[in-house]
């Protein structure tokens, strides 16, 4: 797909197709079905925007927090993601940073806490995002503990176990945003998109 054309929807005056540009190339793999959650801003006052694209589709959205012009808004896959962080494994890494075991709204609210504290200069960036986005647990837990250095490859993000297994999520997500940009330009709108 041609990058000037992705850009030009982007820098659109008319609020709906950038906001449809901007949620099919930072969460085409979402939209597709096969990642299950990502996180991207929105200017204030457009999520609801964005919920009224995802009407009558398997895709939820939640106001992480909202900054001073801008809202941070997890697109997820909801029993994908609630099924993930109820592993016993996920749940208890999640409980060194405060998460409690829950309803997934109780977790999506103090993740969003998290967030809001961070950018209030409270406390440290809340890395343990990374396991709600659905990065396997070894590779967050290798980023807080490297402090983001010395990862073995990079790519949606930084891999510290299984390269080979990241690489394939990589070239899946690729496709999605190449398949997502394709019927975009084909005429589909996003609840069209979304499998």
């Amino acid at each position: 797909m041609a990058a000037e054309a992705v850009v030009k929807y982007l820098r659109s005056p008319r609020l709906a197709e950038s906001v449809q540009m901007q949620m099919i190339v930072q969460s085409a793999p979402v939209l597709k079905n096969v990642k299950m959650s990502c996180m991207f801003t929105v200017p204030s006052g457009c999520s609801g925007v964005v919920c009224s694209f995802l009407y009558k589709t398997d895709v939820r959205l939640h106001c992480l927090c909202r900054g001073s012009n801008r809202e941070f808004v997890l697109l997820y896959r909801e029993k994908w993601l609630a099924e993930w962080l109820l592993q016993e494994e996920v749940s208890d890494f999640l409980s060194q940073y405060g998460h409690k075991p829950g309803s997934l709204k109780q977790q999506l609210q103090h993740l969003g806490e998290r967030i809001a504290y961070y950018y209030n200069q409270s406390q440290d960036f809340p890395h343990e995002m990374g396991v709600f986005f659905g990065y396997p647990l070894e590779d967050v837990r290798g980023f807080i503990r490297h402090q983001g250095k010395n990862s073995s490859c990079i790519g949606y993000w930084k891999v510290y176990s299984d390269v080979e297994r990241a690489k394939r999520m990589f070239r899946a997500y690729d496709e999605a945003k190449n398949c997502a940009l394709e019927e975009f330009f084909s005429g589909k709108n996003i609840r069209e998109i979304a499998c």
